[in-house]
């Protein structure tokens, strides 16, 4: 009797693009393991603000994908409710980070509160920000929309839907197994007049309708299951319709700090800023974000200018 080896964990960390074959729809479906486990316990996080912050991470990965140039996706939430602010960022290729502020005291309030509405219930009244930072032009653009829905995925719909104009559908999902976090997402959204289905109005409508309605039966344990490959899933949705899948995108756990971007930072202070900010004519920063630590004397950063 030969003894029975353990299945193989899948390939993760991920961003799957995809299109389906005949229904002028596109997508993506992003699964985060060891990537957004790590980025949520290195400042342990309480569970309530641990998943809103992975949904976060979803979303950064999901649009920061879709760049075609070097740049930076940042979604930023920000509220009057418990939890102030969530930051998270996708760098091109595929470098995730996230950040959260929140009043523990408020945060308490808000675990004992009832409700399915995260966002005003966690959040309070707010807006959700949608950033692309170029770092080749240096250009910015951003998109502004208030926090309205149940969850941040909605808040992205309603952007989309408001400001792009693009019909956007939405899953995310974000859970602790066995004590380690997991996160899944899968967007579709309609392609333009100009694809092959622009011609027959009613089939795009029809197709459309048809996308939507089976993303809404994908389940949250689908998104986050740990041995479910994305293709599988892909499969299991679109078989009937047909599938195209382009090559996958890893997710790395790597800020975009350095030593660099702080100095550049600081250079443009004023030397009475610089001296208010010294000790000992030390200026030390801490990352937010990776809890980096980096110190520039003042002469340092005056003989850079």
């Amino acid at each position: 009797m030969t003894e029975q080896s353990e299945p193989k964990a899948i390939a993760d960390n991920l961003i799957q693009p995809f299109q389906m074959a005949e229904a002028g729809v596109r997508g993506r479906i992003v699964r985060l393991g060891k990537v957004v486990d790590d980025i949520l316990n290195r400042h342990k996080y309480p569970d309530s603000v641990a998943r809103l912050l992975g949904e976060s991470l979803v979303l950064a990965a999901m649009l920061g994908g879709s760049l075609k140039f070097d740049g930076i996706f940042t979604v930023q939430c920000k509220g009057d409710g418990a939890i102030n602010l969530l930051a998270a960022d996708m760098t091109t290729p595929g470098s995730l980070r996230g950040y959260a502020g929140f009043d523990e005291a408020k945060l308490m309030e808000a675990d004992k509160a009832s409700g399915d509405n995260l966002v005003n219930r966690y959040l309070g009244t707010g807006y959700v920000a949608f950033t692309i930072d170029t770092t080749d032009t240096g250009k910015r653009y951003q998109g502004i929309v208030e926090l309205e829905g149940d969850s941040l995925a909605q808040c992205m719909e309603n952007y989309f839907a408001r400001s792009e104009q693009i019909e956007t559908r939405l899953k995310v999902a974000v859970e602790k197994q066995d004590g380690k976090w997991r996160a899944g997402g899968l967007m579709i959204q309609r392609l333009p007049e100009d694809s092959k289905l622009a011609a027959d109005l009613d089939a795009a409508k029809e197709a459309w309708a048809n996308a939507e309605a089976l993303v809404n039966t994908v389940m949250e344990t689908e998104l986050t299951h740990s041995r479910l490959r994305s293709s599988e899933l892909l499969y299991r949705l679109f078989h009937e319709d047909g599938v195209w899948l382009y090559d996958t995108l890893e997710l790395l756990d790597n800020c975009s700090c350095s030593s660099e971007r702080v100095l550049k930072t600081l250079i443009s202070f004023s030397d009475d800023n610089l001296a208010e900010m010294a000790d000992d004519g030390v200026i030390t920063v801490d990352c937010q974000f990776c809890s980096a630590q980096y110190k520039l004397t003042v002469q340092e950063i005056q003989e850079n200018r």
